[in-house]
């Protein structure tokens, strides 16, 4: 009887670890690749070097894939930014300002890990960062540390988490010590 027992237990144990080799980077891009896009609120907390405070905002993010996001903060902070391709739109206390990522990567650098990311585009994240997967389907984690060291000035290391095609959680710890963590809530199906 305790033979089957430890039997059963061995075969149990040999399917978590299959099921959880089963899942590498390539699963996970395709498993973001296939969503269909999606709305999400978000809290995001910044916790700033110069401010006795952390800064806190929420609101709405979207999401069109391949390359559109938009992030609407309410609040004190309200704001609009709206990335599109190469242009991001940035309208706060009703003025708008107009950049592309090309001309400030120090901006792409954060959208990229995210939108990338979001559309499982493997290619774009590899091509800034440098990708470690940890954990499985149900709980996974995914950190980009940038590939160029110009950018290391700028970000230290992304870390985005998740369950199976949602992102939940986005951490982005800056070089000089200012971090943020966005707390992600699916909206709707």
């Amino acid at each position: 009887m305790m033979r089957h027992i430890v039997a059963g237990l061995a075969l149990a144990a040999g399917a978590l670890a299959a099921s959880a080799a089963d899942f590498d980077l390539g699963r996970l891009m395709d498993l973001l690749k296939n969503q269909k896009g999606g709305k999400a609120t978000f809290q995001e907390t910044k916790h700033i070097a110069m401010l006795d405070r952390p800064v806190e905002t929420t609101g709405e993010l979207l999401f069109t894939p391949p390359d559109r996001l938009e992030k609407r903060s309410t609040g004190l902070n309200a704001e609009r930014m709206v990335v599109e391709r190469e242009t991001v739109s940035l309208e706060r206390g009703g003025r708008k300002q107009v950049l592309t990522l090309r001309d400030n990567p120090q901006v792409a650098v954060f959208v990229e890990s995210i939108r990338g990311t979001l559309a499982g585009d493997r290619a774009a994240l590899e091509k800034t960062y440098r990708l470690v997967l940890e954990g499985d389907a149900q709980n996974w984690r995914l950190v980009l540390t940038p590939r160029d060291p110009q950018l290391t000035r700028v970000v230290a290391r992304i870390a985005i988490t998740g369950a199976q095609a949602q992102v939940r959680r986005v951490e982005i710890e800056q070089a000089d010590g200012d971090r943020s963590v966005m707390h992600v809530t699916p909206v709707g199906p």
